[in-house]
């Protein structure tokens, strides 16, 4: 190169998080076969899945960024806090009353009002009104159709006002129902903590059978005709996206959390009706796991919505384009104008095996976010030099493996309970070594000596074994078959059923440890990524 490089202080190809990465997120840009299949209009596809750091929210602001109809609905301007704070509303969450349908109701409505925004830019009350008009005048005739025009005729002046009046005006709708036949009970559950907790088993099952029936709104009913209204008026344009990503942050409190977010699944099926619409929902793998353990006696099953989900995938092509880009973004941007790539940065051997690409690669989960955070890392080390050598790349992985190792327990900490301390049983070990080791009555006794206060939530699958060893006697091989089946499911092992077959891992498979194919001679193989920071012994 005409203009040699040298590393400053602070260079990076990015930040970690796509939300805080404008810079670098537009400009380096790699396509994938999820925003493909998303942006395409008779595809089914609309529950974007996968780890955090996959680049789930990347692609959700390329659609919002290319088409020219995208709304990306901000769950912090939803009024859901008024959703979270309303007596009603817990009240009826104590009783165990199941709320999916009102819930259900809830997004279709905030969903469809925005795909009438969208579709016909209303911008305030007078277009509001007019595009009304439009559609009356091409059903008013069709009896079929009378609800929906009803439902629609309710709302034409506000569907210009904010989301979060709507949420509003919902909820007081039902607040203002259950108060007429139950306000007495609410007001003592207001002011009396406990107040569920103190009544009888014929008392409690008294209320409960009176405020399931407005849990099941006709609202619910009037917007399956709203849809019907939409499908027979959609056209042969592009679809008009409706995006919902940050799922996974702390929007409104979990015990009404998991429950949203159930319903909103359940929701995309019938939306599907209207083809002009696309909702894209982003969700993290370990967020659908957690809805499906908090929400599992409903019926809950995610197997049911593999048709809709879509899931981020990289391979190491699409993440060698991912990191020459960026490299050479930054660097004839801060240094050259000549192309820069990977190899001009990392053109010394930095392990004993394989490209330095390659050794990076094994070390990460096959993310962007880990690429990026890896590359930031030797850069860091590598100030004032012109290449990453050896050393750098040694003093790097070192702070690489202990950030990921911390990213991991957090990531998995509202599924797997005390996750730093299960990912903890791997610390020491060799890098390779069979289920057996694990099958002594240390295992349980290490176990007991985590085991985590779950409050309100429900027990994973492994602290539930553990604790029915405190009333029956529990095989060894059955607890750490659970154990790893959770290690698998976080990414921190691979798993070999049989000698003539590679190590599985969950970021590859996408498919949970069938346990039933696990015996003692089962190999195990701690991920490379961890290998620093759990002081694995190789």
């Amino acid at each position: 190169m005409s203009n040699p490089i040298v590393f400053s202080s602070g260079a990076r190809i990015g930040k970690i998080a796509a939300e805080a990465d404008e810079e670098f997120l537009f400009e380096c840009f790699v396509d994938s076969p999820a925003l493909t299949e998303l942006k395409l209009k008779g595809s089914p596809k609309m529950l974007l899945l996968g780890s955090t750091g996959a680049g789930k929210t990347a692609v959700i602001r390329k659609i919002e960024r290319d088409s020219d109809s995208a709304s990306l609905i901000q769950l912090d301007e939803m009024a859901l806090g008024y959703l979270g704070n309303s007596d009603v509303i817990n009240f009826l969450v104590s009783l165990d009353v199941n709320l999916d349908l009102f819930f259900q109701a809830l997004w279709k409505h905030v969903i469809l009002i925005e795909f009438i925004r969208l579709k016909f830019n209303v911008d305030d009350e007078g277009k509001s009104k007019f595009v009304f008009g439009q559609i009356f005048d091409a059903f008013s005739r069709d009896k079929r159709k009378a609800r929906g025009l009803e439902y629609l005729r309710k709302w034409e002046d506000k569907f210009w006002i904010s989301m979060d009046e709507n949420i509003r005006e919902i909820t007081e709708n039902l607040e203002s129902t259950v108060n007429a036949e139950m306000g007495g009970e609410v007001e003592k559950f207001k002011l009396r903590a406990g107040y569920i907790r103190s009544l009888s088993a014929e008392k409690k099952s008294q209320l409960q059978r009176v405020a399931r029936k407005f849990a099941s709104p006709d609202l619910l009913s009037d917007l399956s005709k709203v849809i019907d209204t939409l499908a027979d008026h959609s056209t042969r344009v592009e679809p008009s996206f409706v995006l919902i990503d940050q799922l996974d942050e702390n929007w409104i409190d979990p015990s009404i959390k998991y429950p949203l977010i159930r319903a909103l699944i359940e929701s995309l099926k019938s939306l599907r009706r209207v083809s002009d619409l696309k909702t894209v929902v982003a969700l993290r793998s370990d967020l659908l796991e957690k809805v499906v353990l908090e929400t599992r006696s409903s019926g809950f099953q995610s197997e049911k919505y593999e048709d809709y989900i879509v899931r981020v995938k990289w391979d190491s092509k699409q993440l060698k384009k991912l990191v020459n880009k960026r490299i050479n973004f930054l660097f004839r941007r801060q240094y050259s104008q000549d192309n820069v790539t990977f190899e001009d940065v990392f053109n010394e051997k930095v392990t004993n095996t394989g490209s330095p690409f390659s050794a990076m690669l094994e070390r990460t989960l096959y993310r962007p976010r880990d690429v990026i955070n890896f590359v930031n890392m030797c850069l860091e080390a590598s100030e004032g030099r012109g290449s990453v050598i050896r050393k750098s790349f040694a003093i790097a992985e070192r702070n690489y493996s202990a950030n990921r190792l911390t990213a991991m327990a957090e990531e998995w900490q509202n599924v797997i309970m005390n996750a730093d301390s299960v990912i903890g049983m791997l610390k020491g070990r060799r890098e390779t070594f069979e289920i057996s080791e694990f099958c002594t009555s240390d295992l349980l006794e290490s176990l007991f000596s985590h085991y985590p206060d779950y409050g309100n939530s429900k027990p994973d699958e492994l602290w539930e074994v553990v604790s029915e060893a405190i009333s029956r006697t529990v095989d060894p091989f059955e607890i750490a078959c659970v154990l790893f089946s959770r290690l698998h499911l976080m990414g921190a092992v691979g798993v070999k059923y049989d000698p003539s077959l590679p190590y599985q891992f969950f970021f590859e498979t996408q498919k949970p440890l069938p346990t039933l194919q696990l015996d003692h001679s089962t190999k195990v193989r701690v991920h490379p990524m961890l290998h620093s920071a759990l002081g694995i012994v190789k």
